[in-house]
C-alpha cells in the first residue's frame, strides 16, 4: 500500500483533472435545476448567449477568457502529475 499510492499520484491528477473538465463543460443539469437567468453557470449563459443577435467580438472574447481561466488554473496545478502520467504511460517498469 505504501509503495501504489505514491505511484498513482499522476493517475489520480489525470482523473482529477478530466474530470473538472468535464464537468465544467456540463450545460444539461444546470438547465434543468436553475430558473433564475441570475445565477446561471456560465456554459449555459455563453449557449443562451449565442442565442441573441451579435452585439460585438469582444463579448464573444470575454466569455471565452472567463470559460478557460478556471481550467488553465485547475491544469496548471495538477501539471507536474498529469505530465508525469502521459510520460509513464506505455513504458515497461
Amino acid at each position: 500500500m505504501q509503495i501504489i499510492v505514491p505511484m498513482s499520484k499522476p493517475v489520480f491528477a489525470t482523473v482529477a483533472l478530466l474530470s473538472f473538465l468535464t464537468q465544467w463543460g456540463m450545460s444539461l443539469w444546470p438547465v434543468l435545476m436553475v430558473s433564475d437567468p441570475t445565477v446561471r453557470p456560465l456554459p449555459l449563459a455563453i449557449s443562451v448567449y449565442q442565442g441573441h443577435p451579435p452585439s460585438g467580438g469582444g463579448d464573444i472574447m470575454a466569455f471565452g477568457v472567463m470559460m478557460v481561466l478556471p481550467m488553465l488554473a485547475v491544469f496548471l496545478a495538477f501539471q507536474r502529475w498529469f505530465v508525469q502520467s502521459v510520460a509513464s504511460t506505455g513504458l515497461k517498469g
